[in-house]
């Protein structure tokens, strides 16, 4: 594939060295001119200062969005709209609603939206969803989830804290991809009770901690945690099925080596099989693969609501957090 990004921070450079081998990289638009050459030269590609520049380049067949999250509509629905199918990070949009216009450009045009949820395909994920899907343990019935840092100085000049940018803090930057395992692995979603913390100063609206309790309409429960006072950085999901106990701990990098603990239920003596999946970490390629397949196919599959629940799953947390009350979940529908 020919393949374009928009933005050129961190998340650009993750999706470039991601890209197949036989793919080309065409370009890297963002209002820094400098950052966009940054990104494209080594890769022999060019830089352009507007996403518009990178979409009339001829043989464009892709593009990553990785923009704030203020800017994915009116980029997602460019490049749909000019025949280009499209990954964009996650969030998917500012809200749901956003992400609903998103998916119905895309049915409108014909082509692959993609919502980046990059720890659905980290090897220890990938092994607890066969399980899941197996049903080797029996059913799911309860899940623990905990993902978070040590915030860092001048976190709060960072657009990431910036309200007019980004419409929530911790939940939606690293806890909604928890959601999204809950949500996608486990068990649709009914109902949320949610309660945010606000220790380190952010801007109103921009929450520090987040706890929340995810509930099934038959009762199964999720406790989840997304914090930024995490002080050794720490990602933990653990679902108990009827038989056993599947943890995964760790995600490579600086949040240590990725384990996949299966504890059986048994009378005694107690044991466990652990599984380590060591090296680099290898999310994003598999992810970027499976957006390969999803391009191959004709006509393009429907755009996949992951990224619209996800984000309905943070509003409802937010509505909750507001009345101290179970709240459930409501979505717009494309």
């Amino acid at each position: 594939m020919r393949v374009g990004v928009m933005g050129a921070g961190l998340q650009c450079g993750r999706r470039i060295r991601a890209l197949d081998p036989q793919d080309e990289l065409i370009g890297v638009a963002a209002p820094d001119l400098d950052q966009a050459r940054a990104q494209a030269q080594p890769f022999g590609a060019r830089a352009f200062g507007h996403w518009d520049q990178l979409l009339a380049q001829p043989g464009l067949d892709a593009v990553i969005v990785a923009t704030p999250p203020d800017t994915h509509l009116a980029a997602t629905v460019a490049a749909l709209g000019a025949g280009k199918h499209v990954l964009c990070e996650k969030p998917l949009a500012r809200d749901s609603a956003e992400a609903a216009r998103m998916e119905a450009a895309a049915r409108a045009h014909g082509k692959v939206l993609h919502c980046g949820f990059n720890h659905r395909f980290h090897p220890a994920v990938r092994a607890l969803a066969r399980i899941v899907t197996d049903g080797a343990y029996g059913a799911p019935l309860s899940a623990l989830g905990v993902y978070g840092y040590g915030i860092r100085d001048g976190y709060a000049d960072e657009w990431r804290a910036d309200p007019a940018v980004v419409s929530g803090g911790q939940l939606m930057e690293q806890g909604i991809h928890l959601l999204d395992l809950v949500d996608a692995l486990l068990w649709r979603v009914d109902d949320v009770i949610a309660h945010t913390q606000h220790s380190f100063g952010l801007p109103p609206g921009i929450e520090d901690d987040a706890h929340l309790l995810l509930r099934s309409a038959t009762g199964q429960v999720a406790m989840v945690r997304s914090s930024l006072s995490q002080w050794h950085n720490r990602f933990l999901f653990e679902v108990t099925f009827e038989r056993a106990t599947v943890r995964i701990d760790g995600l490579t990098g600086s949040y240590g080596e990725q384990t996949l603990t299966v504890e059986r239920r048994a009378e005694g003596p107690f044991g466990a099989h652990i599984t380590r999946f060591r090296g680099a970490d290898r999310s994003w390629t598999a992810e970027w693969a499976h957006f390969r397949e999803l391009v191959a196919h004709r006509p393009a599959p429907p755009p996949d609501p992951a990224g619209r629940r996800a984000l309905a799953l943070v509003e409802a947390a937010y509505r909750s957090t507001a009345t101290g009350c179970w709240t459930p979940v409501t979505e717009e529908i494309p």
